[in-house]
């Protein structure tokens, strides 16, 4: 249809509100021009004073019904297509609605994208059929612009005529082609001759066909095409003649499967997508509940898959997910017959959900304990090392598990309890793991959420308070710094730590504001303090990873020191060894920019992670901070002073300050103290305490922070 032509008129016939309404939405989306009735009656009457061009017509309607409807349009003279919407898919049925002068018919639930291009081939088709019928002088050019050929058979002589076109359509003419009916049976693809054949059968019984089948040409190319045919009785009524029509609708039909393709498969991996695995997992759910039986759905995540992301770019990222989704989908894709709807294919059991999550079901799923096996067996053959880009790159997987119809009686409840048991593997650091869902993680789940509501308000209404721990040198039995540590006033449960809420805050994406919070009341302390001339003495605030990664991170300190007319001495951050590993260039770059500020830096749990010299020296901090967990059998004979000596003597080596965290002892305390760690935190001098407190702490001195002092301090 050019620009300067007229939108075709369509007219919907159906008694279902509901359909009615999207038929119609759908169409004019399209641009044509939708009427519609909501019944036969109704629509014999619209018929007439709206001239349609095509007519969508429902069968199962009060009233009179579609077969009757469309015979009276036939026995009007009216040839606009008519296309059938039905629910009965019995052939009894389809071959009524031909009797009854359908052009065509499509089965309901309709597919709304399919549905415009079925329109539009038919109102082709028809455009077509009335230039033949307009003039028999321009018959062969209607046939080829159609891509239709004509034919005629006479059952007594076995005789077939066959238009130049029709013979065209197979790449031969009419010589070539040979006569009779074998010669069409010999260019039926061999996979439809079947029904080629049983087709031929009806039709000299008296009825009439509409068929697909694939046509074998001469060039060796295989096509689609459309075959009407219709008997011709004498005056006995016995068949002794059948006419029929071919159509070549190998563009149609390539057009069909390029959107289903789009619809149902994911374009990087070729594998099934998420909607096509959830309509698949679906009808598998009911076989299943038919047989009384168990389904497993299982969800893939490639661990640190973002880390493979951020270092080699995407095109390296997209090839490594392309080897895996080769490596979990063999023997898992399942054999799909050709034209088979999605939720007829006998298993489209592997799918890529998103980014970098698979998923798979197993029908007849037989114990937990059988498809845990066999999942670890799949994971062990594609977990092996992937190659790309001359780098080697170790791979592995975590595993969230659900069973039907324990944890979901649908494809949605079930992927979203297979996803529950993936984000506890996540929330707990996990890798290369495999978990099935519990019924505590859905609790789990609520809590969490209502704690995400109640944070969320936390931040907004300003719940949040700051603590501070003392740092004491035990040489000198006095406050040499503090730490700055976050708590929350929750309204109804009172004072919550840190490890309740921080990573949830880091999930939500609201850590950096946080962050910001606690520098900005540290720094309004500092003031306040020295306004009042006490002893100001260095203040730890910790820094997430997030905060540490973000581009705008000197300046908003920096920002922040001068509202406050904060010296840059007196703050020290904290940071884990995981956060400035992350990136190491990118860190060195914010240590010079943290180091020009004036600010020192300390790193946090040392011991735990990577424990480098070389980037101890790469990077210039300043403190380490001996970690709790070997701090806290250090007296107990174990090889935890070991530790704590090599790392002592390693940043005296170095230049580094030293605080041990977690001192609860006096063990603990001596002998840190006699391995040359005098600067120490911990519930052995204070807990946290709150800023009147610290700052009284500051005034007045801490008692007994003086119980180690050397006679030399």
């Amino acid at each position: 249809m050019t620009e300067t032509e007229r939108p075709a008129r369509l007219l919907v016939i159906d008694d279902d509100d509901v359909t009615r309404m999207l038929a119609c939405a759908a169409l004019e989306e399209a641009g044509f021009r939708v009427a519609e009735a909501a019944g036969g009656e109704a629509g014999l009457a619209r018929f007439a004073d709206y001239h349609p061009d095509l007519v969508l017509l429902d069968v199962l309607m009060p009233g009179i019904d579609g077969f009757e409807t469309c015979r009276r349009l036939r026995s009007q003279g009216v040839r606009v297509p008519v296309i059938m919407l039905t629910g009965l898919e019995d052939s009894a049925s389809i071959e009524r609605a031909y009797d009854s002068g359908a052009t065509d018919f499509i089965p309901k639930p309709i597919n709304w994208t399919l549905l415009r291009h079925r329109v539009r081939y038919a109102l082709r088709a028809a455009e077509a059929v009335d230039g033949l019928v307009r003039s028999e002088r321009n018959l062969s050019a209607a046939q080829q612009i159609a891509h239709i050929g004509s034919w005629e058979w006479d059952l007594g002589t076995d005789r077939f005529h066959r238009s130049d076109n029709y013979c065209a359509l197979f790449g031969e003419d009419a010589v070539s082609f040979g006569n009779g009916l074998s010669a069409l049976i010999e260019r039926v693809h061999p996979g439809d001759r079947e029904r080629v054949c049983k087709s031929l059968d009806s039709v000299c019984e008296g009825q009439r066909y509409s068929l697909e089948y694939r046509i074998q040409r001469a060039d060796g190319q295989v096509c689609t095409a459309l075959e009407m045919a219709v008997p011709l009785c004498d005056a006995s009524g016995r068949v002794v003649q059948v006419q029929g029509t071919l159509q070549d609708i190998t563009e149609r039909v390539s057009a069909e499967q390029r959107i289903r393709q789009l619809a149902y498969f994911d374009d990087l991996t070729g594998l099934p997508n998420r909607v096509h695995f959830r309509e698949a997992l679906q009808s598998a759910l009911l076989r299943e509940n038919v047989r009384g039986g168990h389904c497993a759905v299982v969800l893939i995540n490639v661990d640190r898959f973002k880390r493979i992301n951020e270092t080699l770019g995407q095109d390296a990222a997209d090839r490594v997910l392309q080897v895996l989704a080769l490596r979990l989908g063999s023997g898992q894709a399942g054999a799909a017959e050709e034209g088979l709807p999605p939720d007829r294919l006998d298993a489209p059991r592997m799918a890529r959900l998103n980014a970098d999550n698979f998923g798979l079901f197993i029908e007849g799923a037989s114990g937990r304990a059988a498809i845990e096996a066999e999942i670890a067996a799949l994971l062990a053959r594609a977990g092996s090392p992937v190659h790309v880009d001359g780098q080697t790159l170790s791979v592995s997987f975590s595993v969230g598990m659900a069973f039907y119809p324990k944890h979901g009686d649908s494809a949605e409840a079930l992927l979203k309890s297979a996803e529950m048991a993936l984000g506890a593997l996540r929330r707990r650091g996990e890798h290369d793991a495999i978990q099935c869902y519990t019924e505590q993680m859905k609790v789990d789940a609520e809590a969490r959420l209502s704690m995400e509501s109640a944070l969320r308000e936390a931040i907004d209404e300003d719940q949040f308070a700051l603590v501070y721990q003392p740092k004491v040198d035990a040489d000198r039995g006095c406050i040499v710094g503090g730490e700055a540590l976050v708590r929350w006033h929750h309204p109804s449960k009172g004072l919550i730590g840190p490890v309740a809420f921080i990573p949830l805050l880091e999930e939500m994406g609201l850590i950096g504001q946080l962050g910001q919070w606690v520098l900005n009341q540290a720094c309004e302390d500092i003031s306040r303090w020295r306004a009042a001339g006490l002893p100001v003495v260095p203040i730890a605030v910790n820094l997430s990873a997030i905060q540490f990664g973000r581009q705008d991170l000197l300046a908003s300190i920096h920002d922040t020191l001068s509202a406050h007319e904060v010296p840059a001495g007196v703050i020290e951050l904290e940071v884990t060894e995981s956060a400035l590993m992350r990136d190491t260039h990118a860190t060195a770059e914010v240590l010079r920019g943290l180091h020009g500020l004036g600010l020192s830096l300390a790193v946090d749990d040392f011991g735990t992670g990577y424990s480098s010299l070389a980037y101890l020296k790469r990077f210039a901090v300043d403190t380490l901070k001996i970690d709790r967990s070997f701090v806290q059998d250090c007296d107990g004979g174990h090889h935890d002073p070991a530790i704590v000596r090599a790392i002592i003597a390693m940043a005296r080596s170095l230049g580094m300050g030293l605080v041990a965290e977690g001192v609860e002892t006096e063990a603990q305390a001596r002998v840190l103290q006699a391995h040359g760690c005098p600067v120490m935190q911990g519930y052995l001098f204070a807990r946290p305490m709150a800023e009147p407190d610290f700052r009284a702490a500051l005034r007045d001195g801490l008692p007994g922070a003086d119980r180690f002092r050397t006679n030399g301090a």
